[in-house]
């Protein structure tokens, strides 16, 4: 008996030993954890331990990691800037695993040839990361995918043939990768398809015809392959999708009588973009093309179509629609000019052979001819035509660029009688006279381009959009007399040439710029832009030649190279940087990590929208959203030009929150530094004065050599963390940002610049200890901007200031006492 309670005493003993094992789920999940080699916020490494499991044996506290009973059932780890390689093999004894996110981090590896023992796998999104490789026959045994994203990765090859057993799978995205061979048959066979996107691959041969046979298919993306053959019209016709986009392959027209088909067009099709084929023929063939269909976004650009536009009479849902680049002839349709049920909020007809009619439209570089005063009569309502660089004779109608063409003799005497004209472009003509000479006779006339130096007949002057748009609305009297070439691009920038410095102080960075060749600056030359052109959302399309062309005006310099306000053909603005030769990393690393960017969106966060990549090293630009009126150097120093009157504490108390809470969601929510924090890029946005920061990440674009550059700069401006000074390969953190972010504290609360020495008792010190020493003699109210005299008599904003202040000691602190971003924005919000 003793015996046998002994053996049942043992056995007990076992089980419980036998239970405190780790399960297979987390000694997997450890096995995944070795691989990584840099968790920048400790995501992983701070909680993926065996010390915390729950009762039942699952790890729920561990981060990113979700349970069901005691199994894992999701592993989410997105923007979470870890890096490391990735050994996915390890999840495949995860057998009760739903969804695997790892998307934006910096993860390489490959897809493992046991991912398809994943059964119960419904999520696999690995997209912006650094995996390679071919995919494994094995990807087409999860029967159960629902999701399957791998964009943005190097993955290459073919597809393999069994991703058409994935029955359930409804979202495909294989985009921004370099898979390449002809599009499979077996796409057609993924029955409960609603999105497919293969986008910027090199797949070739034909589009697989089928596709209509999926009736759940709402969004196909094709653009940018090396596709070939003919459109599949029928797909077009018959299905229920909704957005199709060709554009960027090699698509031809079989027969010209094809493009009928968009007569026929399914109503469920909302957005069709076949620009940048090879397509050919008439859109109306003796049939008049009436309805297309329900269709918003309509883009044939960029093809090589011929013959007269349809008439687009009975077309009331069109809001975009881009026929430039083709070959198109006879008269604009009065249907796109003047019908009132028409929603038309785009029209790109640009660059073909038209001879028609238009009320404010851009119908420049086409063939139009004749007399302008018949011209004139398209419409009554005329406001505003851009007819440059055509064959134009004659005289004139009301407001007008008639740049680039061939007129000739003398200004008409009654010029200065056209009471309605607002701007008048006549550059590169063949006059005979000076603009001057007809100057007294224009009072009335608020802006007048031309001349070649002296001479009307060349071209030196262009008014830019926005000042076309300005003086629409009456704003000035003032004439614009002849511009030499030297003067070309300050005038497009409404900058004023001094005689030491072609581009003057700019209010918008506070920096001073020396004398620099035209040659270096000039970006309005088409042949300038011949490379490629990336977007990293939708909000913006335009192309190298329009980018080229759009005036430009000089906004900044810094260690990164020059920033520009470039002014689109539509009237939108863009703040185009470009990076100076040799700070770019290569085209592949640059491209992966700028793709990352894509999903950076906050309304204290300047957006970033796409890059070029141009063929030389000295062509590497970077877009991003143009924020008025100015950075806040421009309104805090007191210098010459400083905008407006002097900041209240309550506006700078607004701008530090918001600062602060920029910066807390590219820390926690984007898990990166931005790097590079300083006042001219910290832009103010609005009447209101809203704080967005700019210039975030871009080490992350740049080679080490680049960084280092940078981090000397902000060495020499104040922002730089001691840390960064005393490392041999410097490198942006979090907590070089919190630094960086408490001199910009400090700057708000003294109205002083950081970069500036401050002479006092004890010499000459920069603005930290200048701060400190008074801070330490009980004299840190003394530090506060006098210009804020009125504030400090109210004892709230006097309190808050000190509490500023006080915060503001915090993050200029050693490292390892410096707070993070979360707690700062916290105890910012809740003065």
């Amino acid at each position: 008996m003793g015996l046998l309670v002994r053996v049942f005493l043992l056995s007990l003993l076992l089980v419980s030993s036998l239970a405190q094992l780790p399960s297979q789920d987390i000694l997997a999940l450890l096995a995944f954890k070795k691989g990584i080699t840099h968790d920048p916020t400790g995501f992983i490494a701070d909680s993926w331990n065996e010390e915390s499991i729950d009762f039942n044996g699952c790890p729920s506290s561990w981060n990113g990691i979700v349970c069901n009973g005691a199994n894992v059932a999701g592993v989410i780890l997105d923007n979470r800037g870890i890096s490391g390689i990735a050994d996915l093999s390890v999840f495949a004894n995860l057998t009760m695993l739903v969804k695997l996110s790892m998307a934006d981090n910096n993860f390489s590896g490959s897809l493992p040839a046991n991912l398809g023992d994943l059964r119960s796998l419904k999520y696999l999104d690995v997209s912006n990361n650094g995996f390679s490789g071919q995919l494994p026959e094995g990807v087409g045994k999860l029967q159960s995918l629902q999701n399957l994203s791998l964009a943005g990765n190097d993955f290459s090859g073919p597809l393999p043939d069994s991703i058409g057993g994935l029955s359930s799978l409804q979202s495909l995205d294989l985009s921004r990768n370099s898979f390449s061979g002809p599009l499979p048959d077996f796409l057609k066979s993924l029955r409960s398809l609603v999105s497919l996107n293969l986008s910027y691959n090199a797949f070739t041969k034909e589009i697989p015809s089928g596709l209509g046979m999926i009736s759940t298919l709402e969004y196909v993306d094709m653009s940018w392959n090396q596709l070939d053959g003919s459109v599949d019209w029928k797909f077009l016709v018959e299905s229920s999708v909704i957005h199709v986009d060709f554009s960027g392959n090699s698509l031809t027209t079989a027969n010209p009588k094809e493009l009928k088909a968009l007569a026929e067009i399914s109503e469920t099709v909302k957005y069709l973009n076949l620009s940048n084929n090879q397509l050919s023929g008439t859109l109306i063939d003796g049939v008049e093309l009436s309805t297309f269909g329900r269709l918003k976004v309509l883009d044939l650009s960029n093809n090589q179509l011929s013959g007269d536009l349809p008439g687009f009479n009975y077309v009331y849902d069109l809001e975009v629609l881009r026929l430039g680049n083709n070959a198109f002839t006879g008269f604009v349709p009065s249907g796109l000019l003047k019908d009132n049920t028409l929603v038309l909020s785009e029209l790109d007809l640009s660059a073909n052979n038209l001879s028609g009619s238009c009320t404010t439209l851009d119908l420049s570089s086409n063939q139009f001819g004749g007399n302008l005063s018949v011209i004139a009569k398209w419409a009554n309502d005329l406001e505003y035509i851009d007819l440059s660089q055509n064959q134009l004779t004659g005289s004139f109608p009301e407001v007008l660029n008639l740049s680039g063409n061939r007129f000739n003799g003398s200004f008409p005497d009654d010029l200065g009688s056209l009471t309605g004209l607002q701007v008048l472009d006549l550059s590169a003509n063949n006059f005979s006279e000076k603009v001057s000479d007809k100057s007294a006779q224009r009072k009335s006339l608020p802006e007048t381009a031309g001349g070649k130096g002296e001479e009307a007949g060349g071209g030196a002057s262009v008014v830019s959009a926005d000042d076309l748009r300005a003086s629409r609305k009456g704003s000035t009297s003032e004439m614009i007399t002849p511009l030499n070439p030297e003067e070309k691009l300050a005038a497009i920038g409404g900058y004023s040439p001094s005689k030491n410095s072609r581009f003057s102080w700019s209010p918008e960075s506070g920096e001073t710029y020396v004398h620099e060749s035209l040659g270096k600056l000039d970006v309005r030359s088409p042949d300038k832009l011949a490379g490629e052109l990336h977007f990293l959302d939708e909000t913006i399309t335009l192309t190298p030649e329009e980018l080229s062309r759009a005036p430009a005006e000089v906004l900044g310099r810094s260690s990164h190279g020059t920033s520009y306000r470039a002014t689109l053909d539509n009237g939108v603005f863009l703040t185009v940087k470009w990076l100076r030769e040799g700070v770019a990393k290569p085209k592949k690393e640059f491209s992966k990590e700028a793709r990352k960017f894509a999903n950076i969106r906050h309304p204290n966060v300047v957006g970033l929208r796409g890059y070029y990549w141009g063929p030389t090293q000295h062509e590497k630009l970077i877009l991003s959203d143009y924020v008025s009126p100015g950075s806040l150097a421009s309104f805090l120093y007191d210098r010459p030009g400083r905008r407006g009157p002097s900041l209240t504490w309550a506006q700078r108390l607004k701008i530090a929150v918001d600062v602060a809470r920029g910066l807390n969601y590219l820390h926690f929510d984007r898990a990166i530094p931005h790097g590079n924090l300083k006042a001219t890029n910290i832009l103010l946005d609005g009447l209101d004065l809203n704080a967005r920061v700019a210039d975030y990440c871009l080490h992350r674009l740049m080679t080490q050599s680049g960084t280092v550059e940078q981090i000397l700069d902000s060495g020499v401006l104040g922002y730089r963390a001691p840390e960064l000074a005393a490392s041999k390969k410097p490198s942006p953190s979090f907590k070089s940002d919190v630094y960086a972010f408490g001199v910009i504290l400090l700057e708000l609360l003294t109205g002083k610049c950081a970069g500036d020495v401050i002479s006092g008792e004890e010499g000459g010190i920069d603005l930290t200890d200048w701060v400190r020493l008074r801070v330490a003699e009980g004299r840190g109210s003394d530090c506060f901007d006098p210009v804020m005299a009125s504030d400090l008599a109210n004892s709230a904003a006097s309190k808050g200031m000190k509490e500023v202040l006080g915060i503001a000691l915090r993050c200029i602190r050693p490292i390892s006492e410096r707070p993070g971003i979360k707690s700062v924005y916290e105890d910012l919000s809740s003065i």
